[in-house]
C-alpha cells in the first residue's frame, strides 16, 4: 500500500489515504525538513485534528484505536490481549478507550464496555492511535426508563437482564427502550446497546430511590 508521511519539526503522522495509520514523537530541523521537501516533498495539508501530540496524555483524555478481532475472539492491546467477544471474530473494531473504560465499537454500533487495563502514559503509546472526538448518542422519540447498574454491572428493564459493566456499578443510566435494542447511556455517553428479542411492557419508569426524572 502507498502511504503518506505528514512531518514536521516534532510529530510525525502516517497515513493511508485519509485514514491516519500510525502518529510518532520526532525531532527535524528546518534544513532536515527542507531536505524532504527537496527530495520530492510537497507541503503538508493541516495537521490530522485527531493525532495525539507528543508529550504526556491528560489523564482525562479518550483515544481510539482501530484492531482486527483474532479467531479467539481477542485483540491486541498495550502487548496483552483483550476479549471483545467471539461473535466478534474475524471483524476490524474500533477500541474507544478512557481512564476507566474500553468501549468496542463494530460496524458503528457500541457493542460491549470492559474494565480499561491501561494508564495514561499506556494510552499514548498504543499503535495507531488518536485522540477520540467528543460522542453523543442521539435518542429520538423513544420512550426511556432509568436504572441504576447494580454491584455486578448489570440492570433488568422489561424483564430483561442487560450486562453493563462492573465499572458502572451504582450509576444511575438510562435505558433507550428503541423497536429492536435497548441502549444504555450514561448522561448522553452511549455504554452499551444490546437486542431487544421480547417486547414486554415496562412498569417502572424511575430507577429506585430516585424522583428527579423526565419523560
Amino acid at each position: 500500500m502507498t502511504a503518506t508521511v505528514w512531518a514536521s519539526a516534532t510529530t510525525m503522522h502516517v497515513l493511508i489515504g485519509e485514514d491516519l495509520i500510525k502518529t510518532h514523537p520526532v525531532t527535524l530541523t528546518s534544513a532536515g525538513l527542507g531536505r524532504l521537501l527537496a527530495g520530492g516533498g510537497r507541503p503538508g495539508r493541516p495537521s490530522p485534528a485527531t493525532a495525539l501530540t507528543a508529550g504526556p496524555l491528560p489523564a482525562d483524555a479518550v483515544v481510539e484505536v482501530d484492531r482486527q478481532v483474532n479467531n479467539a475472539g481477542c485483540v491486541g492491546l498495550a502487548g496483552r490481549l483483550l476479549s471483545v467477544g467471539a461473535p466478534l471474530a474475524g471483524k476490524r473494531v474500533t477500541l474507544r478507550i478512557d481512564a476507566q473504560t474500553v468501549q468496542v465499537i463494530a460496524d458503528g454500533v457500541l457493542v460491549r464496555t470492559k474494565p480499561s487495563p491501561l494508564s495514561p502514559s499506556q494510552r499514548g503509546r498504543l499503535q495507531g492511535a488518536r485522540l477520540a472526538q467528543p460522542t453523543t448518542a442521539a435518542i429520538g422519540d423513544f420512550p426511556r426508563v432509568e436504572r441504576v447498574v447494580s454491584g455486578n454491572g448489570s440492570l433488568v428493564v422489561a424483564r430483561c437482564k442487560l450486562q453493563v459493566s462492573q465499572v458502572h456499578r451504582g450509576k444511575v443510566v438510562t435505558v433507550v427502550l428503541e423497536d429492536t435494542q435497548f441502549r444504555v447511556l450514561f448522561k448522553g455517553e452511549q455504554l452499551s446497546v444490546h437486542p431487544r428479542t421480547v417486547v414486554k411492557e415496562v412498569n417502572r419508569l424511575r430507577a429506585s430511590g430516585h424522583i428527579d426524572y423526565e419523560f
